[in-house]
């Protein structure tokens, strides 16, 4: 572990996170606990790579300062280039022309003055930095990014917005369905940074470390075009290609307020930038432009989390294709098909081995799918280029919502149904009582719709 002089404790840890999300999230253990991890590991690199960067100043600062020191040295010893090396005053110490005392000939001082700034332009070829042999680069931590795979309404982009809540961290959704490739009709790939950029208060710093949700990723999967370009899908994609990486982006901020709403008071916003990560509040560290003015922002995304959520429908069966056994010849096992419900047929326990946070037992009770086996081969077989999904490195699948599970999001979490219709019909002023069997309606309804 690092010293707390060098990087400092982390402000939390993933448990710490989970704990936090399991307030208000219901179910979806193996889901919390990876991406509470990856999450942790995504701002543990940041700090290091701070760090890193602090020492590689620092470093290049100290060898510039020895490299002048030297050089300086140097040119006071070297022969003068006008008197030459047999001069009687070449051994003497010399001092800058601005040192010079002034006598009654002042243009004297001006051409010697010209004579050393002549003399000390033919040395700057001889300036170098000596490297230290000893000196090893500090390894560089490469950016995860995250990828969520679940049906709609199972808590993918809540338990994003908890966490961002926790750590304290500018955080947007965005919706791929509106974006095309630079020049078409409808939304550039860069709005996300535009619009993470408002959420931090027009905050760099605190943009370029903000978590950028990219909701309905699934929708931007190619697709067979009989005529044109495939401008909403393949063509996204590549657009997507350095902004996850790693780019600079220039965001045009205008604001066309008038002068007396600029003059208003300005409200008060969450301190990105607080001690100890909390939600401090304090007056905006920066702001919008004045009225009519254009701003440019230039936002580097190297630090930016990216995460990918969609209900990607269909790959389950590009899965079961891949991993079911064959079915020719008479001592074949015949593939098993889903139910009559709409199921699909339980797997094998050995596939899952592989797999964090897998709990003992049947893998159709602890909610393992056919999705938590996805590999970068069935995206890619479902409709993404190889390029983007290999800056994709952590791949999670939330399972189904049961019926018990529905029971306990009404009943269980902070801002649960129960409790917010039973604190509006106190504004009445009334009472609200469920029983179990009503709650138990509820969750059976819910489970069939």
């Amino acid at each position: 572990m690092f010293s707390k002089t060098s990087i400092g404790v982390p402000q939390f840890y993933p448990r710490d996170l989970k704990k936090r999300v399991d307030q208000y999230v219901v179910g979806q253990d193996r889901a919390k606990k990876t991406i509470s991890s990856v999450i942790f590991n995504h701002y543990q690199g940041l700090r290091r790579r701070k760090h890193n960067e602090e020492l590689e100043r620092k470093r290049e600062e100290k060898l510039m300062r020895q490299a002048i020191a030297r050089d300086r040295t140097t040119r006071q010893r070297d022969p003068h280039p006008v008197e030459g090396a047999d001069h009687p005053t070449s051994l003497h110490y010399r001092y800058d022309a601005d040192d010079y005392p002034q006598d009654e000939f002042p243009g004297h001082n001006d051409s010697i003055q010209a004579m050393h700034q002549a003399w000390q332009s033919t040395q700057e070829d001889d300036f170098y930095i000596v490297e230290d042999e000893t000196y090893t680069p500090p390894v560089k931590i490469d950016k995860s990014n995250l990828l969520l795979i679940g049906p709609t309404g199972v808590g993918k982009t809540y338990i994003l917005e908890t966490l961002s809540k926790q750590i304290n961290v500018p955080f947007t959704i965005c919706d791929c369905n509106s974006f095309t490739q630079a020049g078409y009709i409808g939304q550039d790939v860069e709005t996300c940074i535009e619009r993470l950029l408002i959420e931090a208060n027009y905050d760099n710093k605190a943009c370029e470390q903000g978590i950028v949700v990219l909701d309905e990723f699934d929708k931007i999967a190619k697709r067979e075009t009989m005529n044109g370009r495939d401008v909403g899908g393949e063509g996204v994609q590549q657009a997507l290609l350095k902004l996850v990486e790693g780019t600079k982006v220039t965001v045009n901020v205008k604001d066309n307020r008038s002068a007396s709403s600029t003059r208003s008071a300005s409200p008060i916003t969450t301190n990105y930038n607080g001690p100890g990560g909390s939600n401090a509040t304090s007056g905006p560290q920066a702001g919008p432009p004045a009225s009519g003015k254009v701003d440019q922002y230039t936002i580097d995304t190297s630090n930016i989390l990216f995460v990918m959520c969609g209900a990607f429908v269909g790959l389950d069966k590009v899965i079961l294709s891949r991993v079911a056994k064959p079915t020719i010849g008479f001592g074949a096992e015949v593939r098993s098909r889903s139910t009559s419900d709409g199921k699909q047929p339980d797997l094998a326990p050995e596939l899952f081995a592989h797999l964090p946070h897998r709990p003992d037992g049947n893998t159709a009770a602890a909610g393992m799918t056919a999705l938590d086996l996805t590999t970068p081969e069935d995206l890619q077989s479902f409709g993404f280029i190889p390029e983007l999904i290999g800056r994709v490195h952590n791949i999670v699948a939330l399972s189904p919502l049961s019926k018990q599970d529905l029971l306990r999001i009404l009943t269980e979490p902070r801002n649960s149904l129960v409790a917010q219709y039973t604190a509006l019909f106190e504004t009445y002023p009334s009472r609200l009582y469920f029983t179990h069997k009503s709650l138990l309606a509820i969750a059976e309804r819910a489970e069939k719709s």
